[in-house]
């Protein structure tokens, strides 16, 4: 039966999403379709080739402005760390449902790992939830 089922790396991959799917997901919840500078604004941009990270590549940009070059990771919990994308977004899907060490344990990564980009992903939540939503069990690491 399916319950009996031990969830291997092989079945958890199913449920990662390709980098290059979260890459277009960022570029169109951060930009809508066009690239703005996230220093000073601007969209007087222009291409500054790419960059590899992982098994994808990403676009750089150079805002014709303030002259300073980014990306769509540029000032996100993602560019400080080096997991691959679609594993930083199946840790933050997972986070309100599984401890870190479970999801760690499942990834087949190091504890400190998850629990470095896990805590950076809780400072940014921090000031959006309320205490009032925490009215159940909490589990802590």
């Amino acid at each position: 039966p399916i319950c009996n089922l031990v969830m291997s790396m092989d079945i958890i991959r199913l449920f990662i999403p390709r980098d290059e799917e979260c890459l277009k997901v960022l570029e169109e919840l951060r930009w809508h379709g066009e690239p703005e500078c996230p220093y000073c604004g601007s969209k007087d941009i222009k291409s500054y080739g790419t960059y590899e990270r992982g098994e994808i590549e990403i676009l750089r940009y150079q805002c014709k402005h303030c002259k300073r070059t980014f990306s769509v990771l540029t000032g996100t919990v993602f560019e400080r760390h080096k997991l691959p994308l679609g594993v930083m977004f199946y840790i933050i899907k997972n986070l309100p449902h599984m401890s870190v060490n479970e999801i760690a344990s499942e990834l087949g990564l190091d504890y400190d790992s998850v629990q470095r980009f896990a805590m950076d992903v809780m400072e940014i939540a921090h000031g959006e939830v309320s205490l009032e939503k925490l009215c159940v069990a909490v589990e802590i690491d």
